[in-house]
C-alpha cells in the first residue's frame, strides 16, 4: 500500500504510473489534481491525498482545470473485487459510472445486484466514503466538464447527456462544484475545440500496445457490425445499440498523449455516459501495465508478454 510520502514522490517527478491511482488536494487553492499535473508542485504540508476523485470532492475540492481529473483512468487495483463487499461495490460504481442512477433510485440498482439499499450505502461508503447519490453526482459533473471543455454540443444537450434531470439543476450543481457556471468554462475553451466531428478523449496509462489490441479484436470482429483497420495508427469501427439508440462509434490513438479518441455520431448523444464507461471497459483503459507486468514477469512462460 502506498504511503504519503511515497505519493508525493510520484507527485513530485509526476510518474505516469499512478496516473488515476491517487489524487492530491492542495489546501490553499481548494483544487485536486492528478499526480502528472504540470502546475508547479505544492509543498508536502499543504498536500492531502485520496483515492478517487468523489473523495475530493466530498472533501471540498474543486477539479484543476489543467491536468482534469476526470479523464484520468480509473484505478482497477482499488476496485477488485477482494471479498463480496469488494465485488458488490465495483459493480455498483460500474453501473453508477453508466448512469444507473440518472432515473433510477438506490433502491432499484440494490435490487438489480440483489441486496437490500441500505446494506449497498453501507458498503458504498465504507470502500468509497461517499453515498452512492454523491459518487452519482461526481460522474454527472465529470462528463459535463469533459463535454464542455472538449465538444461544441449545446449547454442543454450537455446537461441531459451527463443525467441531469433539468439545465437549472445542471447550472446550480455544476456552479456550486465548479467555482463557476458552464457558460463560462464553455467560453474559456470555445477556441480549443475542433470543428466537425464529436471526439471525447478517454486516457490510459503506458505503455499500450494499440496494434496487439486491435489484432485481437481483429480476430473476433462480427461481420456487419464491426470492423478493424490493424496497425500504429489504426482504429476500430462498429454499429452499437444503447437504450434504444443507435449510431455509429469509432477509436483510435491520440497521436498528442496516453490516450485513445472516441468519435460519435450525433445520435448518440443521449447515451455518451454507458457508452464511454462500455468503450472504456472493451479496451481495458483502466488496466494498471506496471502491475501487470510484475505479476507476469514472475512466471517462466508468462515472463516474455511483460
Amino acid at each position: 500500500m502506498l504511503t504519503d510520502d511515497a505519493r508525493y514522490d510520484a507527485l513530485a517527478t509526476r510518474d505516469p504510473r499512478f496516473d488515476g491511482v491517487f489524487f492530491v488536494g492542495v489546501s490553499t487553492t481548494g483544487i485536486y489534481c492528478r499526480p502528472i499535473c504540470p502546475a508547479r508542485t505544492p509543498g508536502r504540508s499543504r498536500c492531502k491525498f485520496y483515492e478517487t476523485p468523489v473523495q475530493a470532492e466530498a472533501a471540498g475540492h474543486r477539479a484543476c482545470f489543467r491536468c482534469r481529473p476526470e479523464l484520468a483512468p480509473g484505478n482497477a487495483e482499488a476496485t477488485a473485487a477482494v471479498d463480496a463487499v469488494d465485488h458488490l461495490v465495483a459493480s455498483a460504481a460500474a453501473r453508477i459510472a453508466e448512469g444507473a442512477l440518472n432515473e433510477a433510485s438506490v433502491d432499484d440498482l440494490a435490487s438489480e445486484l440483489g441486496v437490500s439499499a441500505r446494506h449497498l450505502r453501507r458498503a458504498i461508503e465504507l470502500r468509497l466514503g461517499v453515498s452512492p447519490v454523491v459518487l452519482a453526482q461526481s460522474r454527472r459533473l465529470a462528463l459535463a466538464k469533459q463535454l464542455l471543455q472538449d465538444t461544441a454540443l449545446p449547454l442543454t444537450e450537455i446537461a441531459f447527456a451527463a443525467g441531469f434531470g433539468s439545465v437549472r439543476r445542471f447550472n446550480a450543481v455544476f456552479a456550486q462544484a465548479m467555482g463557476r457556471p458552464p457558460s463560462a468554462l464553455r467560453k474559456q475553451h470555445v477556441r480549443d475545440i475542433p470543428a466537425g466531428e464529436l471526439a471525447l478523449r478517454l486516457d490510459h496509462r503506458a505503455p499500450y500496445d494499440w496494434p496487439q489490441v486491435l489484432r485481437f479484436l481483429a480476430a473476433r470482429a462480427i461481420p456487419g457490425v464491426e470492423r478493424v483497420i490493424s496497425g500504429a495508427g489504426g482504429s476500430y469501427r462498429r454499429i452499437v445499440h444503447i437504450g434504444g439508440v443507435a449510431g455509429v462509434i469509432e477509436v483510435r490513438p491520440s497521436p498528442t498523449r496516453d490516450a485513445l479518441v472516441l468519435v460519435v455520431t450525433p445520435s448518440l448523444v443521449p447515451v455518451l455516459m454507458p457508452l464511454v464507461a462500455r468503450v472504456r471497459r472493451l479496451f481495458d483503459l483502466d488496466a494498471r501495465p506496471d502491475v501487470i507486468g510484475r505479476v507476469l514477469a514472475r512466471d517462466r512462460v508468462l515472463a516474455p508478454l511483460a
